[in-house]
């Protein structure tokens, strides 16, 4: 077996090696530093087919990543849909609870309620209690309507 020592020794006693620190290489390959080298051309290759892989990784990790925004956004958005659709008929629902006020509330409305429901009539002419500013009286309205009504 032949090996080729780089600055330290070996000893093998009984089938034991022991190692001072030094590596053995294949005769050939050995710089003057003692470190083994591989061939540039294989250490641009294999940089590369790394820097390729780690490209990959990254392109897939981004593609992920917009895939998973765009389909958050699309639920944001189907929420607004639903919200904008309830809006529509919650106001549809204002608008002719309005209109149902507005008519409700029309004078003509009232009188109606009142003189069918209630039996409330127009006043007439011995209903009404005539006030005179220019005329002075010694008794007071309050007089003057309980003498009306008993009399």
């Amino acid at each position: 077996m032949t090996n080729t020592m780089v600055g330290g020794t070996q000893t093998i006693t009984a089938g034991n090696l022991r190692n001072t620190g030094v590596h053995t290489l294949p005769a050939g390959n050995v710089r003057s530093t003692g470190v083994r080298t591989l061939p540039a051309a294989r250490t641009r290759s294999r940089r590369a087919s790394r820097n390729m892989i780690l490209t990959m990784v990254a392109l897939m990790a981004a593609v992920f990543v917009l895939v998973g925004l765009s389909a958050y956004a699309a639920s944001i958005q189907h929420a607004n849909n639903v919200l904008t659709q309830e809006n529509a008929y919650l106001q549809a629902e204002i608008d002719s609870l309005n209109s149902q006020i507005v008519e409700q509330t029309k004078v003509t409305r009232v009188e109606e309620v009142a003189t069918k429901e209630y039996g409330m009539v127009y006043p007439t002419s011995d209903n009404c209690i005539v006030i005179n500013e220019n005329e002075e009286s010694s008794t007071s309205l309050a007089a003057s309507i309980r003498s009306e009504a008993y009399n």
